[in-house]
């Protein structure tokens, strides 16, 4: 099966080098390094990528491949690659390509095999197309050129297409493909060239971790041939990856399906043409010399239990009764294709997880374990650009780009090892990949893995659940109807029956549109509530911990940049890394011993109670931990979210709630304990949303009982959908959105909680920054509520382009839609050159007159 091409790969100089078909080296020929800074386990497009980016930082690397570079999976991968997507950061890792692949084959002399014959993304719909809008939007910020072309234009460019077929297209023409052998081999020959190692015919038999010291640490990695001594590990395994992780006892949410491309007989007309993305039949071409390779994603792949350790250059029969529905789309789209044969299939396992997205970083759970796998079939042309990062990851302690998405630290340990979750999850992310990226979708697999002790009745009360992580917090809610989410009914594959019970998915169906949804009057509704009256938020899926032990006021003034007030009060606070990138905006409880047993936590001496957004929980508290075990504190950090019923009272009116249900009187404008309808509590006067507000929180037990007597009182029940546009119109915090690891606290201005005289984790970037300043500022963008906006819309200033949204909220007391992103300059930026430019944002290709704020109009 292997090309000419990859035969190269034989005559490069690897450790234990020998021909495709000979035996595994010998023990004597293998001469393994003692030791190395970091071991790479699995010669794919990750692999051999990452290999060639820790040499050229002169890391000591060695890749161990347990048969022949590319024999996995890699070998076998249809190699496209589409610049535009919808992230702004996968647009970032993509532009790899254009800057690494150039500089291998100049140092290998050899081609990785890259053209740009350009990309047609195929539109059938009217959503659909403005998807596409989107993407041609946030494309302008990033450089990237397209076009958007009618039908007969589109069939001009690509004989084959039916013009009838669809209504319009858009045309990216530096898109194009990659030779994924081709790719590896020059990756290799200029790994070399910077002393990195390769060993073929090397498979890996264990991990060594030593927990000897009371942390666990990686101690070297065994092979066939040898130790080889290392506290660094990269998981690249591939679809073996789960089985890598097993050796230092670690579920990864990984699983493997069969994913397919058929290639047709010779078609004179198809040289030269493009390649094509038909995302509403759920097909794509790739055109290589005068034949399409017809690949797509179906709604019933099928699932790989195990791939075994031997699978090498191989592939499997292919069964047209799954793959023929790609067969069927394709020839509606290209009618030419059913006077044509199929020349050959390629047919081999692919991993994929939960929510289409790799696993990347460092581990949590493990100090030096690393991942690199489940790519989704998108692992060579992700792979300049997560190998890059990935390097610098090791180097530095983190990526230069906000990896968030792909860091292995989204998934907490019950979602690493939850079978329904990945099973369920990974099926519907493979199955929906195509669909429209709306800004509102809600998945129907893997739900109701986690609720909050008020989740029954506020379904009951017409709460429309999203998920959050593995949180189902209320979006909306419904008048006189509930919505409840069902068992997941596979879409009816498998021989599952679909649900009957259609109520939820045919609500969230509402929200799926560009524009605004027919659910717009009750989430405006909610929002005004909070503003003119009271409303009652459930937040309690926001993360929740306890720092506590003999040096837990050391440990918090090194991981918190506020100055931490006594006992009974809060503060604000950033937690950032060694760069000065901003890990967590927290709010921090000085706990006594009664507010903490409240609180579900049991304390003696000094402890603090941290409050972060609910997506980021779990990653806030890897960052801590890290930290605490870097510094050796004696200090426990534990997680107590599910201990705790969170309920928001916002608006003018929730003062006089709170004293109508208290049982006794106590002083609410300091954190205090509380005790309605004959149940403790602890009150906080905090506010989300610019207005006075108060949080209760609340033991488990009570939670019905403080619920009831709430509610009794008349106020309004509102989700989270409205909670966004609050947070918005007073300018808000949501992480992956406003701030990300990239961000510092000056550029997020948030630097009034970073005290500049202490000594904090980044302390001296922020200096830094408030010295000399910043050229990026985040800002507040106020445009005409006839416009909606999601994020990924272009800021223009002066007619030129300075960024890009972050993310965008109607506000409904404002009457305006709200964009919040990051202005860039060349220079410094103050706050003048701010106010005194005239912007607009630009939407789906229309620009609109905004109004800049440096602070929102509700800010507080």
């Amino acid at each position: 099966m292997l090309s000419n091409d990859a035969r190269i790969l034989n005559s490069i100089d690897f450790i234990g080098a020998s021909g495709p078909n000979s035996a595994p080296a010998s023990n004597s020929i293998l001469n393994l390094p003692d030791e190395a800074d970091v071991v790479i386990i699995g010669g794919g497009s990750l692999g051999c990528n990452i290999l060639y980016q820790l040499s050229t930082l002169g890391i000591n690397s060695i890749l161990l491949e347990r048969d022949k570079i590319t024999s996995g999976t890699t070998w076998h991968s249809n190699g496209l690659f589409w610049r535009l997507r919808p992230n702004d950061v996968e647009i970032e890792l993509l532009s790899a390509i254009d800057t690494v692949l150039p500089k291998v084959e100049k140092e290998s002399d050899l081609s990785t095999g890259y053209e740009t014959n350009g990309g047609l993304f195929i539109a059938r719909t009217e959503e659909r197309l403005k998807e596409y809008k989107r993407l041609h939007t946030i494309g302008k910020y990033f450089g990237i050129e397209s076009h958007f072309i009618s039908p007969l234009e589109a069939a001009a460019m690509h004989p084959l297409l039916d013009p009838t077929s669809f209504s319009a297209a858009l045309y990216s023409p530096k898109d194009g493909r990659l030779d994924p052998t081709m790719m590896c081999t020059a990756l290799v020959k200029a790994a070399l060239k910077y002393q990195g190692k390769i060993a073929e015919s090397c498979p890996v038999i264990d991990i060594v971790v030593d927990s000897s010291m009371g942390t666990k640490k990686i101690r070297g990695v065994k092979t066939r041939h040898g130790f080889i001594k290392t506290n660094c590990v990269v998981n690249s395994a591939g679809v073996w990856s789960t089985h890598v992780a097993k050796m230092v006892n670690l579920d990864i949410p990984l699983l493997a399906f069969k994913h397919a491309y058929a290639i047709t007989e010779s078609i004179p007309e198809a040289k030269n043409t493009p390649n094509v993305r038909d995302h509403d039949a759920s097909i794509c071409y790739k055109t290589l010399g005068d034949s399409i390779y017809i690949g797509g994603y179906e709604m019933n792949p099928e699932l790989l239990k195990t791939v075994p350790s031997d699978f090498s250059f191989g592939l499997y029969n292919l069964d047209y009764n799954i793959f023929g529905i790609h067969i069927e789309n394709a020839c509606r789209l290209s009618p030419i294709l059913n006077t044509v044969g199929i020349k050959s299939d390629i047919n081999g396992p692919e991993a994929f997880t939960p929510d289409h997205k790799p696993l990347l970083g460092e581990d949590p759970r493990l100090p030096g374990m690393f991942h690199a796998s489940g790519f989704n079939s998108a692992g060579i042309m992700l792979g300049p650009g997560c190998g890059e990062q990935l390097a610098k990851w090791i180097k530095n302690g983190r990526p230069d780009l906000a990896m968030h998405a792909y860091d292995i630290q989204r998934f907490s340990p019950n979602l690493c090892s939850g079978k329904r979750y990945i099973t369920e999850a990974t099926h519907e992310a493979y199955a929906t990949n195509y669909s429209i990226v709306f800004p509102n979708h809600q998945p129907l697999a893997a739900r109701n893995l986690k609720v909050s002790q008020f989740h029954e009745i506020l379904v009951e009360n017409g709460a429309v659940m999203e998920q959050s992580q593995e949180w189902e917090r209320p979006a909306y809610f419904l008048k006189g109807r509930a919505a409840p989410v069902s068992q997941y009914d596979w879409y009816g594959c498998y021989g599952h029956n679909e649900n009957t019970d259609k109520r939820y998915p045919e609500e969230i169906k509402k929200e799926y549109t560009f524009e605004l949804s027919s659910n717009h009057s009750l989430i405006r509704e909610e929002a005004l509530s909070a503003r003119k009256d009271a409303a009652l938020f459930d937040l309690s899926h926001f993360g929740k911990m306890l720092l506590t032990g003999q040096d837990a006021e050391r440990a918090a003034k090194w991981l918190f940049t506020s100055e931490i007030l006594g006992p009974n009060s809060f503060t604000y606070s950033c937690t950032l890394n060694d760069q000065g990138g901003l890990e967590g905006f927290l709010r921090i409880v000085t706990l006594d011993e009664r507010g903490a047993k409240l609180l579900g936590c049991g304390l003696e001496g000094k402890g603090y109670y941290i409050i972060t957004e609910g997506t980021t929980g779990h990653r806030v508290f890897c960052h801590l931990q890290r930290q605490m075990q870097r510094q050796g504190f004696k200090a426990s950090l534990k997680n107590v979210t599910d201990k705790v019923g969170v309920l928001l009272l916002e608006g003018p009116k929730s003062l006089k709630i709170l004293e109508q249900v208290a049982d006794f009187p106590v002083n609410y404008e300091r954190n205090a304990t509380v005790t309605i309808n004959g149940h403790a509590c602890r009150v906080m006067p905090v506010s989300s949303i610019g207005m006075k507000g108060y949080e209760l929180y609340i033991p488990a037990e009570s939670c019905t009982a403080v619920y009831n007597k709430i509610t009794d009182a008349g106020v309004k029940l509102a989700g989270y959908r409205a909670y966004c546009s609050l947070n918005a119109e007073k300018g808000g915090y949501i992480w992956n959105y406003d701030i990300r690891t990239q961000d510092g606290p000056v550029e997020a201005n948030l630097g009034d909680i970073c005290n500049s005289e202490e000594n904090y984790i980044g302390c001296e970037a922020v200096r830094h920054a408030k010295k000399i300043g910043t050229t990026r500022k985040r800002a507040v963008f106020h445009v005409d509520a006839e416009t909606p906006l999601w994020g990924l819309e272009v800021i223009w200033r002066n007619n030129e382009i300075v960024g890009f949204l972050r993310r965008g909220n109607l506000g409904y007391f404002l009457n305006a839609s709200i964009g919040i992103g990051y202005v860039n300059s060349s220079n410094v930026i103050d706050e003048e050159y701010l106010t005194k430019g005239k912007y607009e944002i630009e939407s789906m290709g229309e620009r609109h007159s905004a109004k800049l704020y440096v602070k929102a109009p509700l800010y507080c």
